[in-house]
C-alpha cells in the first residue's frame, strides 16, 4: 500500500489540501523553469506568425539536428540508423523523413533503454507513465528544459484563449485524480481540494450526480476562475445537471479541454452553459504532437514542437478530409527520443487555404480515437477517462472496460507472460478507486478484443445506458 496515499486518505480536509498544495509547489519546482517558459512563450508568440515557408524551413533545421543528435547519442537510432544506411546529413527535405521507419509502441516495449539519451534514465529526470488509450502504457523520462518546453505551447494556447496570466491562471480543473478518499463520502464530503502554488482548484471527476453538482457549481462559483480545464466529459455533465437544474454557472474567460474526443455538439454545449469559448487541445502524455483550436474553433497542429504526419494504411500522407494515423517526430524531448511513432489515435487532415486567425500552421478537422464511453456508477455518479487506471502497471498488452449493467463491470485484457495476481489486484483496486465499492469487477484475460464496425477501439463501452439518468445524453 501506498504510504503518502494512506496518510493523504485519513488526513483532515485542512491538511489534506497542504498535501495538495505542498505536492503543487514540488511539481513547479522540480518539472518546470518559471523563467525559460517566459522565454519560450515569448518565441512562440512571435513564431506562430511566420508564413509556411519559414515553418518548413525552421521545421527541416530542426529535424537535421535532431536526427544528428539521435544517430550519436541513442542507442536504439545508432543501430537503426546503421542498419539502414542513414544519414543525417542527407537529409534534404522534410520528405526525406520518411526514410526512417515507423516507430511502434512493442519496440519501445521490447527495449524502453535503447530510446534514452547515453541509454539510461538520469536522477534528475522527471518518470512519468502514460496512460494508454488501449490499457497498454509506457513509462515517459523527461528532464525540467524539456518538461517545460512542452508545457510553452499549453501557454500559447491559454494567450490564445484570451488569459490574463498563461502560465498561472486562476482555473477550475475536472482531471482523473483520486483527491476524495472513499470512506469520507457523506452529505457533506467536499469533493475539491485547492492548489495554492498552482492557483488551482481541482475538482473530482469521479463524484459527478444531480446530488453533487449544485456543490461543485457553488464552490466554483466561489473561486471565481478565469479558466475551466480538463475532461469534456466531467464539464459536459456539469454544464447538463446545472440546466436541468437551472443553476447559475460562473462565467470564466475560457474553457480548455483535452484528454477525450470533443464532439462539435458537446463544444455547442458547453460554450452555452458557461458563455464562453471552448478551445479543445490535442497532447499526447508521451510528448509525440501537439494540437489546439485557434480562436475561431479550428484545430491547428503546432509545428514547432515536431513534424505530425497523418498517414494512410500504405505510409502515405493523407489528402484533406481523409481519416488517417497520427505519427509524430517530437523536437521537445531530447532524454527519451522517439522518431516518426505511431501514437495510437488517428486525425481527419484539414483544408490547406489559411484559417481565419491568419496563422499558416497545418490544420485538421479532428482528431479521432478516443471514443470512450462516459459510465453512470450508482453510488458516485458520471465517472469518465478510465485509461489512467493502468498508469504504471505491467503486463498488460491491451484492455477494455465494459460496463454490462448498473453493477457490473468487466475488465478484458491481453496480458503478457508477466501478468500474475499481484498485477490484477493492482489493477482491481485502482479501478476501486474509481468507482468504489458497491459495482462488482470481473477481470477476464483474453486472446484479441474485438473492434467496432468501423476497425475502431474503444477502450470503455457501455451496455446500460438506459439505466443512467436522462442528462447522461442530449
Amino acid at each position: 500500500m501506498d504510504f503518502r496515499k494512506t496518510l493523504y486518505d485519513r488526513s483532515p480536509l485542512l491538511l489534506q489540501n497542504l498535501m495538495v498544495s505542498a505536492q503543487g509547489f514540488l511539481f513547479n519546482r522540480k518539472r518546470w523553469d518559471v523563467k525559460l517558459a517566459r522565454e519560450l512563450l515569448a518565441q512562440l508568440s512571435e513564431s506562430q506568425w511566420w508564413d509556411r515557408e519559414r515553418f518548413d524551413a525552421h521545421q527541416l533545421e530542426r529535424l537535421r539536428e535532431h536526427l544528428t543528435y539521435a544517430a550519436t547519442e541513442v542507442p536504439y537510432y545508432r543501430e537503426l540508423f546503421r542498419k539502414e544506411a542513414i544519414r543525417p546529413d542527407e537529409i534534404k527535405s522534410l520528405q526525406d523523413l520518411r526514410r526512417v521507419p515507423l516507430l511502434e509502441k512493442s519496440a519501445i516495449r521490447r527495449e524502453p533503454q535503447g530510446f534514452l539519451l547515453s541509454g539510461k534514465p538520469h536522477r534528475s529526470w522527471t518518470r512519468l507513465f502514460t496512460s494508454g488509450t488501449t490499457g497498454s502504457p509506457l513509462d515517459l523520462f523527461i528532464s525540467r528544459e524539456s518538461f517545460t518546453r512542452v508545457w510553452s505551447f499549453v501557454f500559447r494556447l491559454r494567450s490564445w484563449a484570451g488569459l490574463s496570466d498563461p502560465i498561472f491562471p486562476r482555473r477550475v480543473q475536472f482531471t482523473g485524480r483520486n483527491i476524495v478518499p472513499d470512506d469520507k463520502i457523506t452529505d457533506t464530503t467536499v469533493f475539491w481540494r485547492k492548489n495554492v502554488p498552482g492557483n488551482a482548484l481541482l475538482m473530482s471527476t469521479t463524484h459527478l450526480s444531480q446530488e453533487t453538482v449544485p456543490r461543485y457549481v457553488e464552490a466554483m462559483k466561489r473561486f471565481e476562475p478565469e479558466l475551466i480545464d480538463g475532461y469534456p466529459s466531467a464539464i459536459l455533465i456539469v454544464a447538463r445537471i446545472s440546466g436541468s437544474l437551472g443553476l447559475e454557472l460562473p462565467k470564466p474567460l475560457a474553457v480548455i479541454t483535452s484528454a477525450e474526443t470533443l464532439f462539435s455538439e458537446d463544444r455547442r454545449e458547453i460554450e452555452s452553459a458557461f458563455n464562453c469559448r471552448v478551445f479543445n487541445q490535442y497532447a499526447s502524455s508521451d510528448t509525440g504532437a501537439f494540437m489546439c483550436d485557434c480562436e475561431h474553433g479550428h484545430l491547428h497542429i503546432n509545428p514547432e514542437f515536431g513534424i505530425c504526419e497523418v498517414l494512410d494504411p500504405e505510409g502515405k500522407p493523407v489528402s484533406a478530409g481523409q481519416e488517417g494515423e497520427i505519427v509524430a517526430t517530437s523536437f521537445c524531448n531530447r532524454e527519451q527520443v522517439f522518431i516518426r511513432y505511431k501514437i495510437g489515435d488517428s486525425a481527419v487532415a484539414g483544408p490547406t487555404d489559411t484559417c481565419e486567425c491568419g496563422r499558416k500552421m497545418p490544420r485538421v478537422d479532428a482528431v479521432t480515437g478516443r471514443l470512450d464511453d462516459t459510465l453512470y456508477i450508482p453510488d458516485r455518479g458520471f465517472v469518465g477517462r478510465f485509461d489512467p487506471i493502468f498508469k504504471g502497471l505491467r503486463g498488460i498488452y491491451e484492455a477494455q472496460i465494459i460496463h454490462e449493467s448498473p453493477n457490473l463491470l468487466r475488465v478484458r485484457l491481453i496480458p503478457d507472460p508477466t501478468w500474475d495476481r499481484y498485477a490484477e489486484d493492482l489493477l482491481v483496486g485502482h479501478l476501486r478507486e474509481k468507482v468504489g465499492h458497491t459495482v462488482a469487477i470481473r477481470v477476464e484475460s483474453v486472446r484479441e478484443i474485438p473492434r467496432g464496425p468501423n476497425g475502431k477501439f474503444r477502450s470503455v463501452i457501455s451496455l446500460c445506458k438506459d439505466d443512467y439518468p436522462g442528462v447522461a445524453s442530449s
